[in-house]
């Protein structure tokens, strides 16, 4: 994450929820497929954006389905007027 900040020349945090502890604080998960939940009984995280302000606050979100991501340009936009 932050060699693409730095490649797009952003001046804000951004960071990748390895082993889900966010999705977890946020309790944004759901069951995978079928096959997940019979076999491996596996939860997946929401595909989710957050943009949480110096003063903590979530002031943008973009919460999806499994195969529901914001575009980029949807990204800097909110970017723009949020941040």
């Amino acid at each position: 994450m932050s060699k693409f900040c730095e490649e797009n020349g952003f001046e804000f945090t951004m960071l990748s929820d390895r082993g889900a502890k966010i999705a977890k604080a946020y309790n944004i998960y759901t069951f995978g497929s079928i096959l997940d939940i019979s076999f491996m009984k596996t939860k997946l995280a929401v595909p989710s954006d957050f943009l949480i302000n110096q003063n903590r606050l979530i002031v943008w979100r973009y919460i999806g389905a499994r195969t529901d991501r914001p575009s980029m340009a949807t990204l800097l936009k909110a970017i723009d007027e949020n941040i």
